[in-house]
């Protein structure tokens, strides 16, 4: 999107109301319904209490209605203060695409991107991305969150960040995806289980992963059913892993034994590596992980087995420079388009 195509014909009055009073009120507002609270809305900002209610005061008799109902806790807005805030986020982001615009203006000489992804993404795929577009843009300031995809899009849809790295669903109203990955669940079981001895045609090592024998249809798959005795290592809620790994077991029809809940596939990983129970893994994640014999592997099928990795924007504002190159080095490093089609 170009700066021009910025709607100002959108920007409500409340919105050009708050350009012409200036951004300061507006940015104590914002925190405190943020925060819910006075006072960590203060601390936030480095700011005394009494200082920060005034400001609020001033914004609300500005405005000539109550922005939030303090009879509540926490504290609600009140209509007048929902329109207060849509119009104060369409301003900063106004604001800030403004500054990145005249960043653009110089090229790729200067500016920032933020990138997110889940601990196994910043280590499996973000390294060699940020790489790429280093070797092509190093003047760019690069950060990097690691969090769990619930967070990350939280902080996708704040303007925290620019672009991450996910898989799973996503809200198509509210962001862009860029499909550039594809990898394939399998079932990690740790190799003292006896429960190897009775499919032995159906195993695979590390390096029957590595070289890809587990995309092979003559390689039998197991029914999930035949695991219902088995410990498991499930990731947890806010976790695309998550609700694969719950589909698996729906359509299987069973319910899993599951000793541990876990944020992040490294840690499921190293606690089967441990003989601590099953696990779902990728074949991304076996073949780059440290190699290890404690681990036998068995296929997957059904359309949750398949993942698809993306990179994901938000559809709406302006979409820097910085992000163009970064998305034309990731595909072109994947091979998914040539970097000059973007």
């Amino acid at each position: 999107m170009s700066f021009d195509a910025l709607s100002w014909s959108a920007l409500p009055r409340l919105g050009v109301f708050l350009l012409i009073g200036g951004l300061g009120g507006a940015l104590y507002v914002y925190a405190v319904w943020r925060e819910r609270s006075f006072s960590a809305a203060a601390r936030k900002l480095f700011v005394s209490q009494p200082a920060l209610s005034a400001a609020v005061k001033k914004a609300e008799a500005e405005l000539g209605l109550p922005i939030f109902d303090r009879t509540c806790t926490p504290l609600q807005l009140t209509d007048a203060g929902k329109a207060y805030i849509e119009s104060a986020e369409q301003v900063f982001r106004i604001q800030r695409d403004l500054s990145r615009y005249c960043h653009d203006l110089a090229g790729l000489e200067s500016g920032t991107l933020s990138l997110g992804g889940t601990n196994f993404f910043a280590s499996c795929f973000l390294p060699a991305m940020i790489q790429a577009f280093n070797q092509k843009y190093p003047q760019i300031q690069l950060t990097v969150t690691e969090s769990d995809s619930a967070d990350l899009y939280q902080k996708l849809s704040q303007d925290a960040l620019d672009i991450i790295v996910d898989s799973g669903t996503c809200d198509a109203a509210l962001y862009d995806i860029v499909p550039f990955y594809t990898d394939h669940l399998l079932l990690a079981v740790p190799v003292g289980n006896p429960i190897h001895s009775r499919f032995p045609a159906c195993c695979l090592t590390r390096q029957d992963v590595i070289d890809g024998r587990h995309l092979e249809p003559e390689v039998p798959i197991v029914p999930l059913p035949e695991f219902a005795d088995v410990d498991f290592l499930l990731l947890g809620k806010g976790n695309d892993m998550y609700r694969r790994s719950r589909g698996l077991f729906q359509s299987a029809g069973i319910t899993p034994r599951v000793r541990l809940y876990l944020n992040q596939l490294m840690t499921a990983f190293h606690m089967a590596r441990q003989g601590l129970g099953a696990t779902f893994l990728t074949d991304t994640l076996v073949s780059l992980s440290l190699p290890t014999d404690r681990l036998l592997y068995y296929r997957l099928s059904g359309h949750l087995a398949v993942r698809e990795t993306f990179l994901a924007m938000q559809h709406k504002g302006y979409r820097t420079k910085a992000m163009a190159g970064f998305l034309a080095s990731s595909l072109a490093l994947y091979g998914q388009m040539p970097a000059e089609r973007l």
